[in-house]
């Protein structure tokens, strides 16, 4: 787990004295071993814990105490290993407290550990006592045993002089709601300064009103509740006096320090999954004993493998197997290769489509989910991939889900996924029914249920339909047998398993359909119309409120699944119900009368989204949108070229297509756009709808203009051509005195803004330098700037590619021949000659203009910079007011010399534009002439300071986020040659009345950024 920090300025309590390291020998740590192995030695499943739910109610509670607190959790897996290194460290925590499961062998007990495949490791008291043995001091002012059993194990913490041992009665075991409920309190009093007398007593309190332990049946007293038995069963040990507080280091501010979910897309844990560990155990001993790297996880439709998958996950995770994280990549539906590709790189949020290259130096584990569509199109395609990121990416591990074994030309460990046990479909039946108070009294209750078992035959959704279906219908278990039209047992026996399956599922379908509303039955058998799965939204569009409620009564009855990978709410329809709803489709209900209101939709929601997404310099989530959105897409734009007829004369597939061109290849990844422009063509052409058709044109004669369209797998292999240089950057002093000069290297491409000649040799050029992604402290500090340029937040900017130089006048004069997107440009604005001149004299919107003619051009995603990835690129890393230091130099930069930065020193004023680079100094990222030259527009709004700015590095907009409309004043940076050096610091952003983004500024120009990954189409 990565570690995040969350801090807030509090001022220290009146009245709590400090405590001098002298006095207080334990830092402010709460150090939590937890131990949730899969299986015993015998191979039999260990219950399992919800650790993290326990883990954050502490830090929740320790983030709301009301005084000024510093603390640190520190969270480790309990091995025998982790649990002698943290008991004999030389920093000592605060606290030690276990969590997972305690075991009792006549009169010994011991601590449940785990080993490194998830078996079960018993560490006894003998073990214990030794571990803690001969060390200089205690391993910690109170130890909290949430383990059942636990009591005799406290006295090796007793001898080893612990003062507050918490632990679990010998003869108990501990219910995980107490123990959780039981730890939250404690934490919550101990650091409010109470006694951990007082602490204790309130714990127990806090045990005994729980409202989840009250509503558990009393087997003893044969009623509702079960607090006070769990209360009582926490002892506090030795016996002695505990009236003494916790020594606590006070502080001024407050911070709590704790893990994190990060490093990864799947969700943190699903409360509703269990069973399957021994499955989870043999992926992850084959992970961790065998030399293969790919293991593929095979059986029929919706027997469990994605719910597998993600268990495997999560607990590969939460122990931190792998630094660069475990990612899901969901492919239901895919059929190309190209779009595998794009959903990765966009997932892990890679510089370029080249995998084998992006992720050569990697550990991860990927999970690419649901292969079915790509084994059956794309195979071959598809092992040549994996083949090759095994051979190239020798720290990667795959895992593989799909129907069909994948044994063809590739090294994999295959695993079937079979049918859960019966022990196992108790338990998911018991998670999703009512409690097993309500399933009636009769005495064939038993025998009912294990005709149940039977008939489900251990198949995950079928179980799940009937368990929701009995909750929802509030029915016993006998009615529940009966509406299900169960057969006796010997005739069960007589059915194959498939039969039993197939059986099993048609009939708790047709039940759940049977009970829904009229809106619950109207929109299911829509849902297969929708592979990417359906948004809360959309649903709201096409059905109004009740689309939503219909959606919440689906999940109810587990007749859809929420996604969890999705950036948006929406559901999808699982896998084996799929042919049932086709056939609960009513006539005249199919998509002829679905798709004019999915369209419009699109057409008036999606598109603008999209769009601004993009025009705010927000790539990552317009293209994860559109990705996760691209198989609906596809399905209705084609309706949309053959069968829409608008009555308002506005076709809207044909204007979906032409706004979402640039940004195609997010929705189909190696389709040309060219090829759906020309069928938007002829349906705007049928629809009689002149600005679609004027809109696809002015598309279609951009695209034609631009390179020849190539696959992502093309693109990935030229990426991989990523060339390198060398640059010098150079370090002053306070007194503006050279001190250090540094080579350094960078890689960039370059973007080709002519056709070659017939010789070969390359027209005008452009150099697009690799920004690596990171995180800067954004303004400036007090003391060196304007208030305009405060308060200094922490920004997070992603990877980008940037112009070595500001564009010159020959870049300027190449892309103004290029086929007009939105405005005119003239050729030759500059008032100051030459080719290797920047371009000045150049206004917001001409600037923008250039961008889209270059987009159009070239197929990648060229903008203007936000104002954060300006500063973050100028700074390159450096935190004083210049990048090459506390002072700046005319031998450096292009400004105003008459005037000095503070002390620095005066010198040449050049009244005129230089040649860019001229200086032969670049940052330390190799960017050249940040400062001084010409300002540099940014693609933001003005706003007077930081306050409320965005801290993902986007461009800040106010209400109007269309590029087109843009009213407010822009953004310039960087200084001219004109500029006091004071407007040339990183942090400079004054205001500037002509800064409207139509006047043209004499002394302005600008340079590009384009995307990571880049191609747009």
């Amino acid at each position: 787990m990565a570690v995040s920090k969350v801090a807030e300025k509090v001022p220290l309590s009146p009245g709590v004295e400090k405590v001098t390291k002298q006095d207080n020998s334990f830092s402010n740590q709460i150090l939590i071993l937890f131990s949730a192995p899969l299986l015993t030695e015998e191979l039999s499943p260990v219950e399992n814990l919800s650790l993290q739910e326990e883990i954050d109610a502490i830090a929740s509670v320790l983030e709301d105490i009301s005084h000024p607190i510093a603390v640190e959790i520190v969270v480790k897996v309990a091995t025998s290993q982790t649990l002698q290194d943290v008991l004999s460290h030389r920093v000592k925590p605060l606290i030690i407290h276990f969590i997972g499961h305690g075991m009792r062998d006549r009169d010994s007990t011991a601590l449940v550990l785990e080993d490194e495949v998830g078996i079960t490791r018993s560490f006894s008291e003998e073990e214990l006592a030794i571990a803690i043995s001969n060390q200089n001091q205690p391993p910690c002012q109170l130890a909290l045993l949430n383990a059942c059993h636990s009591e005799k194990l406290a006295q090796a913490f007793i001898r080893a002089g612990v003062s507050h041992i918490i632990a679990v009665n010998a003869e108990d075991k501990i219910l995980d709601v107490a123990a959780r409920c039981f730890s939250r309190r404690l934490y919550q009093a101990l650091f409010n300064h109470d006694s951990v007398t007082k602490s204790f007593l309130l714990s127990r309190n806090a045990v005994k009103l729980d409202d989840k332990l009250i509503k558990l049946f009393n087997s003893q007293t044969l009623q509702q509740g079960v607090n006070f038995d769990e209360a009582f069963k926490f002892q506090l040990l030795p016996q002695t006096d505990h009236n003494q507080l916790l020594i606590i280091e006070p502080a001024d501010s407050h911070q709590v320090i704790y893990p994190q979910w990060l490093n990864t897309n799947i969700p943190r844990n699903d409360p509703n999954f269990v069973g399957r560990r021994q499955e989870i155990h043999q992926v992850i001993k084959e992970l961790v004993e065998s030399d293969k790297r790919c293991i593929a996880l095979h059986g029929m439709g919706g027997i469990g493998k994605t719910a597998l998958a993600y268990a495997i996950a999560q607990w590969l995770h939460e122990r931190n197997r792998y630094k660069d994280g475990v990612w899901f990549i969901s492919l239901r539906d895919t059929d190309s290769v190209g779009t595998l590709i794009t959903k990765v790189q966009q997932s892990l949020e890679l510089r370029s489509f080249a995998l084998e290259r992006e992720l050569r130096n990697s550990r991860l584990f990927l999970i690419l989910d649901d292969l079915d569509k790509l084994i059956e199109k794309k195979s071959n395609e598809l092992i040549k991939l994996l083949n090759s990121l095994l051979e190239q990416c020798p720290n990667l591990r795959l895992l593989l889900t799909c129907r069909d074994s994948l044994v063809r030309d590739i090294n994999c460990r295959q695993q079937e996924v079979y049918s859960m046990g019966a022990s196992e479909t108790r338990q998911i039946f018991k998670k999703y029914a009512p409690l097993e108070a309500q399933w009636g009294d009769n005495d064939d209750l038993a025998s009912d249920f294990n005709l149940l078992v039977k008939f489900l035959d251990g198949y995950p959704l079928p179980i799940k339909l009937a368990a929701s279906y009995m909750a929802e219908t509030q029915c016993t278990l006998n009615m529940l047998c009966e509406d299900l039209d169960i057969d006796p047992l010997e005739i069960l026996d007589d059915y194959s398993p498939e039969q039993r399956k197939e059986r099993s599922l048609r009939i708790t379908l047709e039940r759940s359909f049977e009970m829904l509303s009229v809106e619950g039955q109207d929109i299911f058998p829509l849902l297969a119309f929708f592979p990417s799965g359906l948004s809360r939204n959309l649903a709201m569009a096409i059905r109004g409120r009740s689309g939503n409620k219909a959606l919440m009564e689906l999940l109810k009855f587990s007749m859809a699944e929420k996604s969890p990978s999705a950036s948006d709410w929406r559901v999808t329809l699982p896998e084996p119900a799929r042919t049932y709803a086709e056939s609960k489709l009513q006539k005249g209900r199919g998509i002829d009368y679905l798709a004019p209101q999915v369209l419009d939709f699109y057409y008036s929601n999606l598109c603008d989204t999209v769009l601004k997404h993009f025009g705010n310099g927000d790539e990552k989530n317009g293209q994860k949108l559109l990705l996760q959105e691209n198989s609906n897409l596809i399905l209705f734009l084609e309706w949309g070229y053959e069968h829409e007829r608008s009555s308002d004369k506005i076709c809207r597939s044909a204007r979906i297509t032409a706004s979402l061109s640039l940004y195609w290849r997010w929705i189909e990844a190696n389709q040309d756009p060219l090829v759906r422009l020309h069928l938007a063509l002829a349906a705007a052409q049928r629809n009689q709808d002149r600005v679609g058709e004027d809109l696809v044109r002015n598309a279609i004669a951009a695209f034609s203009s631009r390179e020849e369209f190539k696959d992502v797998q093309s693109l990935g292999r030229e990426s991989d051509d990523l060339e390198s240089f060398e640059f010098e950057s150079i370090t002053v002093n306070h007194r503006g005195e050279i001190i250090e000069r540094e080579t350094k290297q960078a890689q960039y491409f370059t973007e080709n803004l002519q056709s070659p000649s017939p010789s070969g040799i390359l027209g005008i050029t452009l150099d697009m330098v690799a920004i690596p992604g990171g995180t800067f402290m954004m303004g400036s500090p007090k003391g060196e700037g304007y208030r305009s340029e405060e308060p200094q937040h922490e920004v997070k900017v992603q990877p980008f590619f940037m112009g070595k130089y500001p564009v010159t006048q020959a870049q300027w004069q190449a892309v103004t021949s290029l086929p007009q997107v939105n405005r005119e440009l003239k050729p030759d604005p500059s008032y100051f000659k030459g080719e290797n001149r920047p371009v000045e004299r150049v206004s917001w919107f001409k600037a923008v203009e250039f961008c889209d003619r270059l987009s159009h051009h070239t197929g990648k995603s060229y903008r203007l910079p936000s104002e954060a990835e300006w500063e973050y690129a100028c700074r390159a890393g450096t935190t004083t007011p210049f990048h090459f230091g506390e002072k700046i130099i005319s031998e450096l930069a292009n400004y105003d010399a008459n005037y000095t930065y503070g002390a620095g020193l005066k010198g040449r004023y050049r009244k005129q534009t230089t040649e860019v680079g001229s200086f032969e100094v670049a940052s330390a990222f190799g960017l050249y002439d940040m400062y001084g030259n010409v300002w540099e527009w940014c693609l933001d709004d003005w706003h007077n300071n930081y306050e409320d700015a965005p801290t993902d590095g986007s461009a800040w907009f106010n209400d109007n986020n269309n590029l087109s409309q843009k009213k407010e004043n822009a953004v310039l940076r960087g200084g001219s040659w004109i500029s006091n050096p004071h407007y040339c610091r990183s942090a400079s952003r004054p205001y500037f009345d002509r800064a409207q983004r139509d006047f043209i500024v004499n002394n302005g120009g600008f340079r590009v950024v384009c995307a990571v990954g880049r191609i747009l189409q």
